[in-house]
């Protein structure tokens, strides 16, 4: 009973773990993807285009 114990808590760590790591990861994309639009830098169809000033 003690191994299951042990290992069910190991293996809830790592889902947390796994969890934590995919929320970082999409805020990051999504703050960076926000950054390049709140430039200018990117339209709606992904291409770039040239800020007139």
């Amino acid at each position: 009973m003690k191994t299951v114990l042990i290992a069910a808590a190991i293996v809830v760590f790592l889902v947390y773990g796994f969890v934590l790591y995919c929320c970082v990861k999409v805020g990051k994309e999504s703050d960076e993807q926000y950054s390049r639009m709140k430039e200018g830098k990117e339209q709606k169809d992904g291409r770039s285009k040239v800020c007139k000033g």
